[in-house]
């Protein structure tokens, strides 16, 4: 997990930014609860596993105005694998 772990606690994320994280998976952003974030971005972040950028472990990730790109090795993913997030 990198920049920010949400490990069941209550995030939400306005007007910033998850920069250049590194992780096994979600180096970005890692949430097993809702996670809502407006009018930032999730970039430059890797991951050795997946969720370059986000990893939606459980519960739910909402992008307004946001976004998530440049985060290898696939922008978001989730457990149990669940269509593209973003």
């Amino acid at each position: 997990m990198g920049g920010i772990a949400n490990l069941g606690g209550s995030v939400f994320v306005s007007g910033g930014g998850v920069r250049t994280s590194r992780a096994p998976s979600g180096s970005g952003i890692c949430t097993d609860t809702a996670l809502p974030m407006t009018a930032g971005s999730v970039t430059g972040n890797t991951a050795t596993v997946d969720g370059g950028g986000i990893h939606e472990n459980a519960g739910s990730v909402t992008l307004v105005a946001t976004g998530s790109a440049a985060t290898p090795p696939d922008n978001c993913a989730a457990t149990p694998h669940l269509p593209e997030l973003c």
